[in-house]
């Protein structure tokens, strides 16, 4: 886990100033990687990278890595899951390596099987450039699931690019201007995260996950070389189902171990972290699993995370965070923040924690409840779903007059289903932040303008998924695109990364994804079992009485943290210049009256940051 930037100029115009520009985003992100750096430059291209080292520890893993002859570079961020098989694959084809690393896989298999051929093999998290020396060429390329950052910036005169494995490297090196985008501000408020390819910065732009950049002689151009296909196909098996998820979690589980430094395990005591210690610990004498914990009881997790770790033979450090810690934190953990966000302090403390404990790779249950339906959405959709698709609106328009009698942040969204019940609009509803008017009133715009903005930060992935409104696999599919990426990736990236730590998620192994993207809705929504398909998939008797337990979230006390320090918070707040000083003070009282979630009043704090 590393980072990276660079410039690339095609004219061949590359100068000390690009140079400097490059050292400086290298610098900025030295958190994550502590342990090596490294630069390489000619006429047309600089990189920069700093290397936190997890396979091959020695100089021979150092980056830029180059071929035999100096004719192609890269530097690369993440882990190839399935580099042994490759490595081997090509050394039968004649490829001669100089490193035990996955990284140098990337240069071979580039020169065997072209930027197509070797994406196309990739099993893993990964965010990198190619420097084609002989082709006058610079390549880009993300993961399929996008669990590794790249960001990028072309420059005016657009034959020059700058990008970065974050946004802030690129404006603090001076490569980006420091100007906001006032469709990230919008798209946060509607979101809760700033929805990709969007930033908080103009004209930096996110490279979607499942494609790559090319840039050279003919331009620059982007590719998508995968998506997952989200029609499952209703008449499977459901226990030869259960063998293929058991096998796909099994490999997967024991690929993500494969470290040459200490790997443990976030262990929330809920179902899907739980899962992953059971699976670890069929290939793994003894496991390191970590808990945080409170002196609030009733969001500790304490009790069901340290029976697990008890049954499981685990060695289990608990460390306690206070709300003197979050408040004593919030300076570093708003600066570690890359963009704006509504979540991700539970990730910025636990991954902390895990460094203090010695670790430096941890394995994350993120993704169960996106890629097996956890959520409660799904259940409620799937009994929407009975009902006749043409009725299907009207019912939903029925809905949305109803809720406007209602008070509460919550019932506003669904005016978003009174004019217009799109798969988007339910998606928005349900899980949607701040109501159209409510932002209207932060930003001073009107009504019709948020509404807009919604439809144009919804294009392209709306497209897609023109379906029955409630269809399941489109709100999947919005989850996976929307808050999985946008939110929940970026965060674990970002947050685990400013203490160094690798963050790992088996869950979102893209041959897992795909599978179970095909699989029937009946097999993943349970009456009596959350997640039925994971748990009989694992089949421990530990995840099966996690399973009929309530459902545990990783949550932290910050509702009452905040309250703790809401005249700091507030004050945070009114010093953003994005928003309107009346609006951020209506929104604070909402949530000093108890009407309004703590998450939006932490979200305008974030703003003011």
């Amino acid at each position: 886990m590393c980072g990276i930037a660079g410039m690339f100029r095609m004219g061949g115009a590359i100068g000390p100033e690009d140079a400097a520009a490059v050292e400086r985003a290298t610098s900025a992100q030295s958190h994550r990687g502590p342990d090596d750096s490294g630069f390489y430059r000619d006429d047309r291209i600089v990189l920069g990278f700093r290397r936190l080292s997890i396979i091959d520890l020695s100089a021979a893993g150092h980056q830029p890595m180059s071929n035999e002859d100096g004719t192609v570079w890269t530097i690369y961020n993440g882990e190839i899951y399935n580099y042994r098989e490759l490595r081997a694959e090509l050394i039968a084809r004649g490829h001669c390596f100089r490193s035990n690393s996955d990284t140098e896989i990337l240069l071979h298999g580039y020169e065997e099987w072209g930027i197509e051929g070797l994406l196309q093999r990739l099993r893993g998290m990964f965010a990198f450039t190619l420097y084609d020396s002989r082709q006058a060429c610079c390549i880009l390329a993300r993961d399929r699931l996008g669990i590794k950052p790249l960001y990028y910036y072309q420059l005016a005169a657009g034959d020059s690019l700058a990008f970065a494995s974050e946004v802030k490297a690129l404006v603090r090196s001076g490569m980006a201007p420091d100007e906001r985008d006032p469709e990230g501000t919008i798209g946060f408020l509607l979101f809760g995260s700033i929805p990709a390819p969007t930033t908080s910065i103009k004209r930096v732009r996110c490279l979607p996950p499942g494609h790559y950049l090319t840039a050279g002689r003919r331009g620059m151009a982007i590719h998508k070389y995968w998506d997952f296909d989200p029609r499952p196909d209703r008449h499977q098996n459901t226990g030869e189902l259960e063998k293929e998820i058991k096998e796909l979690l099994e490999d997967t589980v024991e690929r993500h171990l494969v470290s040459d430094v200490p790997v443990g395990i976030f262990l929330s005591g809920g179902v899907d972290s739980t899962g992953l210690a059971a699976l670890a610990s069929r290939s793994r004498a003894r496991l390191t699993t970590l808990t945080v914990v409170f002196n609030e009881q009733e969001f500790s997790e304490a009790s069901p995370a340290r029976q697990a770790a008890e049954r499981l033979g685990a060695d289990h450090p608990e460390v306690l965070v206070t709300g003197s810690d979050f408040l004593r934190e919030l300076p570093n953990l708003f600066a570690a923040m890359d963009q704006p966000t509504n979540d991700g302090v539970n990730t910025y403390f636990v991954s902390r924690a895990a460094r203090q404990a010695g670790l430096a790779v941890v394995l994350s249950g993120l993704g169960g409840d996106e890629v097996f339906w956890g959520y409660k959405y799904y259940r409620w959709l799937a009994a929407f779903s009975r009902i006749p698709a043409a009725l299907r609106k009207t019912a939903l328009r029925s809905a949305a007059g109803l809720t406007r009698r209602c008070d509460g942040e919550r019932w506003s969204r669904f005016s978003l289903l009174a004019g217009s019940p799109t798969n988007a609009n339910l998606y928005m509803a349900l899980r949607g932040f701040f109501a159209p008017e409510q932002i209207a009133g932060l930003l001073e715009m009107s009504v019709s303008e948020v509404h807009r903005a919604a439809e144009k930060l919804w294009a392209g992935i709306e497209e897609k998924m023109q379906r029955a409104v409630g269809d399941l696999s489109a709100f999947n599919y919005f989850e996976m695109k929307r808050y999985m990426h946008d939110q929940l990736l970026r965060d674990t990236d970002v947050f685990s990364m400013a203490s160094s730590i690798e963050a790992r998620v088996p869950y979102l192994d893209h041959l897992l994804v795909e599978r179970l993207a095909s699989a029937p809705p009946r097999a993943k929504i349970g009456h009596r079992v959350n997640k039925p398909l994971l748990v009989n998939a694992i089949n421990e008797p530990v995840v099966s009485d996690r399973a009929r337990a309530p459902k545990l979230g990783f949550t932290f006390p910050l509702h009452r943290w905040i309250r703790q320090s809401t005249d700091e918070l507030e004050e945070m707040a009114l010093q953003s210049k994005l928003l309107h000083r009346s609006g951020v003070q209506d929104i604070w009282k909402s949530f000093r009256e108890n009407h309004l979630h703590w998450s939006r009043a932490w979200a305008l704090a974030v703003l003011g940051n």
